[in-house]
């Protein structure tokens, strides 16, 4: 990041420095030139002077009147003034107009509106365009980062379950005497890290579906209540946290939902709450109806989340941690399939501290009627 910044940096200000250039040189040239003007406009009535006094003498002129019509047609910008009666056509000054010299500053000043608002115009696209390119580059750095924490990360979530179960078929194939319980345990370890594997494949390819646009949501009118304890059993049983989890869950809530995206926030959800509280700490699912929609709380007592990273936190590949030391397991896809499942859903998800520590995600869905809704 640092090499890409610092020539964009030198680039930015050689190109800032070339621009102030360019307008410096274009008002000192219009000063110039209306400099020139201003002596050409001073040196014109002797000129028209002498026009007109050789013309006398060649008797082109009968009257004053012809005078004047034949400075007007050759000299528009002067004007004469005779001062002598007895004669006129002898005595008589010749002078600049008040509106030409009015003319000149009026040009001179158009002149530098018009290259003041130029500037400002392509300033002010220097200035974004440099700030989106900067943007883009530190959101490019940003993205490569993710995205090599992400392989890291995936690695070894697929390369520990797959270990673990190598291990325990091997250790049933070399000890077929054991006893029942331990060939079960063996059996229900296998089985858990199986599940391990396959939920995270099936966020792999949600997050996929998600980001191309391909995922495809059936709404139906749905018990959102037994929908979220059939979830909530579904995720705790097989992986014995019925203790851990508890459900204050308000009865016959309705909403337009589908079931299997909201199955998967609400899982993802859990998952997170679980992984970052303490195996003595409780994580708590609360569900209620306000005035015109439904709350969904989930509620733990972990370490919570850093303010830095909370701009962050829904973000695809994102994970507050180093991948490289982090102690917790995860890809950074869980809170992004979050957000988008949700948004789809025209609902709302938002992250709160809890007191004294750790976290709470509440999301709010549209609550309806208990009769049938065509969606």
């Amino acid at each position: 990041m640092k090499k890409p910044a610092l020539i964009l940096a030198l680039l930015s200000v050689y190109i800032i420095t070339a621009f102030a250039w360019w307008i410096y040189a274009h008002i000192t040239n219009a000063k110039i030139i209306t400099a020139q003007s201003m002596e050409l406009l001073d040196l014109l009535p002797h000129r028209a002077t002498n026009d007109l006094h050789e013309a006398t003498e060649q008797g082109m002129f009968t009257d004053t009147i012809d005078m004047k019509k034949y400075l007007a047609f050759n000299y528009p910008q002067l004007t004469i003034q005779f001062m002598s009666e007895a004669d006129p056509m002898y005595n008589y000054a010749i002078m600049a107009k008040q509106e030409a010299i009015a003319e000149i500053e009026r040009n001179y000043k158009r002149k530098i509106w018009m290259y003041g608002l130029e500037g400002t115009v392509i300033a002010i696209i220097l200035f974004w365009g440099i700030l989106l390119i900067y943007r883009s580059l530190q959101n490019r750095v940003t993205l490569n980062k993710q995205q090599s924490n992400f392989l890291l990360s995936i690695t070894h979530e697929l390369k520990t379950p797959i270990a673990s179960i190598k291990l325990y078929l091997e250790t049933l194939l070399k000890r077929q005497n054991m006893d029942k319980e331990q060939t079960t345990l063996i059996l229900q370890n296998s089985l858990s890290d199986i599940t391990r594997l396959r939920d995270l494949v099936e966020n792999l390819l949600t997050a996929a579906q998600l980001d191309s646009h391909k995922f495809n949501l059936s709404f139906q009118h749905t018990n959102f209540s037994d929908l979220v304890v059939q979830t909530v059993n579904k995720f705790s049983l097989p992986r014995n946290l019925q203790n851990r989890i508890k459900l204050r869950v308000e009865p016959e809530l309705y909403a337009n939902v589908d079931s299997i995206a909201f199955e998967m926030i609400i899982t993802n959800l859990l998952s997170n709450a679980i992984k970052y509280s303490p195996v003595d700490k409780d994580v708590i699912l609360e569900l209620s109806a306000q005035t015109s929609t439904i709350k969904l709380c989930v509620i733990d007592y972990g370490k919570g989340i850093n303010e830095e990273d909370r701009k962050s936190l829904f973000q695809k590949f994102y994970r507050a941690e180093d991948e490289n030391t982090r102690k917790s397991k995860g890809t950074g896809l869980g809170l992004f399939i979050v957000k988008t499942l949700v948004t789809l859903h025209q609902a709302s998800i938002t992250y709160t501290e809890n007191t004294p520590n750790g976290s709470i995600f509440e999301i709010s869905i549209q609550k309806h009627a208990t009769q049938n809704i065509i969606s």
